[in-house]
């Protein structure tokens, strides 16, 4: 999943051509309360450069909240945006402006070019004398997303020891970094938390802060739905919702654009200790407030389907696809989906449904040929809705056999192998019954498919609740970028 900007100001590409040189001035610029606009080194930002710093993410602003918020980069209007901040850099003398080039690194970040967004960040630690905290955390969010989590982690730990009184950033990545590497300790623990404390005591109304130690508590409860910890990771929750809606206005618009995150964490944390209704609830107010919120689809679709609420499930898959079409757990859940509404049409529809959930169960294979997931519905959906001609038995007796070959002694996939083994032995029976009475096909099943294992949440992968965007808007575990001025 993409990763955004975290508060208010923009990055991309480079510099657009200009036909006439423009004209500056070194008039300080002064803000609304009066006081010079400075530069993260202390140096006043003149008008000229002042003007288009705002004007270049206003621009950029735009772009992000185009389409619902989903936002409309390409890379042709992504090195436009950047071109405009460059353009406002160079208006400083010697182009000391650290926050443009940094916004104009977020900005070619946004279009997915690495090289340029790099070189941008470094030119913001120059123009600060390598004392910036944002840029260095946001090239140690790159580092993450490149999967270099020790690149990351010291890049975390570089922004703090520079600026320890302002590095709210990297207090809170440097902490979810270290939860990642699963504390087992008190010791480890203490790192975590001290870190997601040090970033609050810097801002008590930073979201991504709160939601890391949400999540840190929601770590250590365990499967325990009883555990204090699990108590404690919801109270998080609730708190740092009460800060988002009554500071609403007060947060800056990436902050509080995490917002989604801090419902989806309370969801997984809703989900272990059972209450599925409460869940459903911070999902969808997930994906409402974040239409680009992958886990949060996924998680919401995952959880309809446990109750075979199928027609949500399918519409939550669908959305999650059109953001991730490589999600292997997202094409088994829209499957599973398929199959689960294709039970309650008429002869004519069914037979496209269930073609489709055949489509969506070999897209899933071809992402990942070794996963158990796709051969074990592939297999139930050949044993049950295929016409039970014995080529089909056969072909739903194989692709079982390689279900319980891949899952092994797979803890998450006991019952399904148990399943999985009874299906193969009636198959073997049921073809012995049809090559004695001359090989016609087997009587349709008297138990629909969604009462089967693989129709639930259980024999299907996206049973497993997607993790927890910590604390970002992402596929995943994303850092909280940088923020800009």
């Amino acid at each position: 999943m993409k990763t955004r900007g975290l508060s208010g100001a923009l990055v991309l590409l480079t510099l657009s051509a200009c036909g006439s040189r423009q004209t500056t001035t070194t008039t300080p610029a002064v803000a609304a309360n009066g006081q010079t606009v400075t530069t993260a080194a202390g140096t006043a930002v003149n008008e000229t450069a002042n003007t288009r710093f705002n004007s270049a993410a206003a621009t950029m602003r735009q772009h992000d909240e185009a389409n619902g918020n989903r936002g409309d980069w390409t890379p042709e209007t992504c090195n436009v945006v950047a071109g405009l901040f460059e353009q406002a850099a160079n208006a400083q003398q010697n182009g000391n402006f650290p926050e443009a080039w940094f916004n104009r690194g977020l900005v070619y970040d946004r279009c997915g070019m690495a090289e340029p967004a790099t070189t941008a960040l470094n030119r913001a630690l120059t123009a600060a004398n390598g004392n910036y905290c944002r840029a260095k955390v946001q090239l140690g969010v790159m580092a993450y997303r490149r999967r270099d989590v020790a690149g990351a982690r010291q890049a975390f730990e570089q922004a703090i020891q520079q600026d320890a009184t302002h590095c709210v950033e990297g207090y809170t990545n440097l902490a979810m970094v270290l939860r990642e590497a699963n504390p087992t300790t008190p010791q480890e623990w203490g790192a975590v938390v001290r870190n997601i404390r040090s970033a609050l005591a810097l801002d008590d109304r930073y979201l991504p802060a709160r939601t890391q130690l949400a999540l840190s508590y929601l770590q250590q409860a365990g499967d325990d739905p009883n555990s204090r910890m699990i108590f404690l990771a919801g109270l998080v929750c609730a708190q740092a919702a009460q800060v988002a809606q009554t500071q609403n206005a007060d947060l800056a618009p990436d902050v509080r654009s995490f917002t989604a995150d801090l419902y989806n964490t309370w969801g997984i944390i809703d989900i272990r200790r059972n209450e599925i209704i409460k869940a459903l609830e911070h999902f969808r107010r997930a994906y409402t407030l974040n239409p680009n919120m992958f886990e949060a689809w996924v998680n919401y679709g995952t959880i309809n389907l446990s109750f075979r609420g199928y027609q949500d499930a399918k519409e939550a898959f669908e959305h999650a696809i059109a953001l991730k079409d490589d999600s292997y757990d997202a094409h088994i859940g829209l499957g599973v989906a398929l199959r689960g509404l294709a039970l309650t049409q008429p002869d004519t529809e069914r037979a496209q449904t269930l073609a489709r959930a055949q489509q969506e169960y070999e897209r899933a294979r071809t992402l990942d040929a070794n996963r158990p997931d796709a051969y074990y519905n592939l297999g139930v959906l050949n044993m049950n809705y295929m016409g039970g001609a014995i080529p089909v038995l056969r072909t739903a007796r194989e692709l079982l056999q390689q279900f319980v070959q891949r899952a092994g002694s797979t803890a998450r996939f006991v019952t399904s192998v148990g399943n999985a083994t009874r299906h193969i032995r009636n198959i073997e029976q049921t073809i012995t019954a049809l090559e004695a009475v001359g090989g016609g096909a087997a009587p349709a099943p008297a138990t629909p498919a969604a009462a089967t294992p693989a129709a639930t949440p259980a024999a299907a992968p996206a049973a497993a609740p997607a993790p927890a965007a910590a604390p970002a808007p992402a596929a995943g575990q994303t850092p909280a970028p940088g923020a800009s001025q």
